[in-house]
């Protein structure tokens, strides 16, 4: 049975799926670009943690079935369909082949100058599935080593941020399938999932205060840590302070929008935010196919942006 869905938190993601769609126009939104630039990956751990149900009696193989159901068949579909599209085209080898294999934008940190870059069809944003999935597997691995409960699996956490930490400074290569940046995005998940347990969102929408108080933080806290890009293993200056930073971006906007959806007269917008938040999958895989698209369109017409 399909769980019911929560209109704030698809709202909250749908927030999430449109910084990513302005950040890739390759166009500059000053603070827009900026600041959404720090939870617009993280928020999707975050509300997944908040849905996410431990069922000690389900098994860790039907758990990674359902999760690969939902997760690798449409990794596979979504880049199938655009290697086709670009083989036919003479623009796809066995390099971009392998480079779905890999699910990573590049082989090494984007500032090595001897780097293998993978994905190179438009490709790219898919590599978010199968790091929420080996994310996903991860996560159950510690609710099962904690029995369920939430707070020792925060504790437990910090072996996989340990991990985490050394992976980032020891290896020298990013690894497939982002297992390095799945270590550390189990610490969004845990986040997401305590959240949900403790109602933080809804004490902050009660509490103006408090949610004004965090937005300072969060806006400090991002001009310290710097820009950051976590398909490439890029968390800032600081990979302790970007948890911080992705946790509380996430937390203020999914408090905007529960206020939000509790005002009235809001109708005409939630239900735009309601469509967009519950097909962030497939805009996520396809939209920078349809922006060369758009793009194609708008050259053959003599127009430039």
């Amino acid at each position: 049975m399909e769980k019911k869905r929560i209109a704030w938190l698809d709202a909250a993601k749908a927030i999430g799926i449109l910084v990513v769609l302005l950040v890739h126009t390759g166009r500059s939104f000053g603070l827009v670009s900026y600041y959404g630039g720090m939870f617009y990956m993280p928020i999707f751990f975050v509300t997944a943690g908040m849905t996410f149900s431990y069922k000690p009696e389900e098994s860790f193989g039907t758990f990674v079935k359902k999760k690969a159901k939902r997760l690798l068949a449409p990794y596979f579909g979504y880049n199938l369909f655009l290697f086709a599209f670009f083989f036919l085209r003479g623009h796809a080898d066995m390099q971009t082949l392998l480079g779905i294999l890999y699910s990573r934008n590049c082989l090494m940190p984007m500032d090595s100058a001897t780097n293998v870059h993978f994905m190179q069809i438009l490709n790219a944003p898919t590599w978010f599935l199968t790091c929420m999935f080996v994310s996903y597997i991860l996560f159950w691995l510690l609710m099962r080593a904690a029995k369920g409960d939430s707070r020792k699996a925060f504790v437990g956490n910090g072996v996989y941020l340990l991990i985490a930490i050394a992976l980032h400074y020891l290896c020298p290569i990013l690894l497939p399938w982002s297992i390095d940046c799945a270590f550390y995005a189990v610490s969004f998940l845990i986040v997401g999932k305590l959240a949900a347990v403790q109602d933080w969102v809804g004490k902050l929408t009660k509490k103006p205060l408090y949610l004004i108080l965090l937005a300072s933080a969060f806006a400090l806290a991002s001009l310290w840590n710097g820009s950051v890009n976590m398909s490439v293993g890029d968390y800032g200056q600081s990979m302790a302070l970007y948890l911080f930073v992705g946790t509380a971006g996430s937390l203020i906007v999914m408090a905007l929008c529960n206020a939000f959806y509790a005002t009235k007269h809001t109708e005409w917008l939630q239900k735009p935010l309601d469509f967009i938040g519950r097909h962030t999958l497939p805009i996520l895989c396809l939209h920078l196919f349809v922006y060369s698209i758009i793009g194609t369109v708008l050259a053959l017409l003599g127009i430039t942006l």
